[in-house]
């Protein structure tokens, strides 16, 4: 079997984890827009890739796919969720397993402002969200809404273009300057990660859950896992109400008033190694969908006490390792940078 990672960045670990997966029945193979991607030097092959953006990305991605013999494709960053699930049947027809979860889905976590209606819709805490300032001066005037506020981008990550507003005057300047921005209820307490999976059918497999202790430009970099029974059964209860294929990352904070969601995203998130410590093995599962076989719902299985504390670790590249990258036509890539 051949998986290939995409956009597999900084992401060595998760090679590894895939790679002790696979064991000697495979081989790992990272893809990146840039041949500094330091992951790339854990992978098995390594390749050059389109940026997301270009107009012919899929098509370049299902071509190296079949010329290459790839069996799995998992992206890691959320562009690559958004262009690659609308044509995810199209993976699925030329024997390709994408680990991406159906468009609805997709377009719903990507957009935090649907997260919102997704959460009142089905009953699940979220903090109070509207999208233009005069709703927002209306709940601040009715006290539903207090300062300061949050203001985003509704399709955002990384934590970036986030403000906090403590008056009307920063409110204005915030929304006027973020794109395509919606004002948030600032919530307080102690938040909390999830790593759900979901099967080919989309029934939820797994609920791993972590209180995150330290946070990196977005990015989970301590954490101590949890068996809370009240938090696992709302990790099932977004499982069940949201189509899931493979990982998703999720974000809650428990308030005074209850868990609040703060984001959904249908990946492997930054926190994933505090789960996979803990027994999660969400790489293993996904080489088992790949294999048609049907996965046992480990549910209830989160230890408590795992911790997960982040560090740098230095890759330190040959020119040769570099010059024998190629990129998806085969051709050299470190000629392009």
């Amino acid at each position: 079997m051949r998986v290939l990672l995409c956009s597999v960045g900084r992401r060595g670990y998760l090679v590894k984890y895939f790679k002790d997966a696979l064991g000697s029945d495979g081989e790992v193979w990272g893809g990146d827009y840039s041949i500094y991607a330091p992951a790339f030097h854990c992978c098995d092959n390594s390749m050059l890739l389109p940026k997301v953006t270009a107009p012919d990305y899929v098509e370049q991605l299902i071509g190296f796919c079949q010329t290459n013999h790839i069996d799995m494709v998992v992206p890691l960053i959320d562009p690559e969720l958004e262009a690659l699930a609308p044509h995810r049947e199209r993976f699925f027809d030329a024997g390709i397993m994408p680990v991406v979860s159906p468009v609805h889905t997709v377009q719903t976590t990507f957009d935090k402002y649907l997260m919102y209606k997704f959460g009142k819709d089905n009953g699940i805490g979220v903090p109070e969200t509207v999208v233009a300032i005069q709703e927002a001066e209306e709940l601040l005037a009715a006290g539903k809404l207090k300062w300061p506020v949050v203001v985003k981008p509704r399709k955002g990550s990384a934590s970036t273009d986030i403000t906090y507003c403590h008056n009307e005057r920063q409110m204005k300047c915030a929304f006027e300057s973020c794109p395509n921005p919606m004002i948030q209820e600032c919530t307080e307490g102690q938040e909390y990660g999830y790593d759900i999976f979901g099967d080919r059918n989309y029934r939820p497999i797994s609920v791993f859950c972590k209180l995150k202790l330290a946070m990196r430009a977005g990015e989970t970099d301590k954490a101590v896992s949890t068996d809370d029974a009240k938090l696992i059964a709302l990790g099932v209860k977004l499982a069940e109400k949201l189509p899931i294929f493979g990982p998703a990352d999720v974000d809650v904070m428990v308030t005074s008033n209850g868990p609040k969601l703060l984001e959904i995203n249908p990946r492997f998130g930054g926190g994933y190694p505090c789960s996979h410590q803990g027994g999660a093995n969400f790489p293993a599962k996904l080489i088992a969908m790949c294999r048609n076989q049907t996965l046992t719902p480990d549910i209830g299985s989160c230890p408590v006490g795992v911790y997960m504390l982040k560090q740098y670790e230095i890759v330190l590249p040959s020119r040769e390792s570099l010059d024998s990258i190629r990129d998806w036509r085969g051709e050299s890539a470190s000629k392009e940078q």
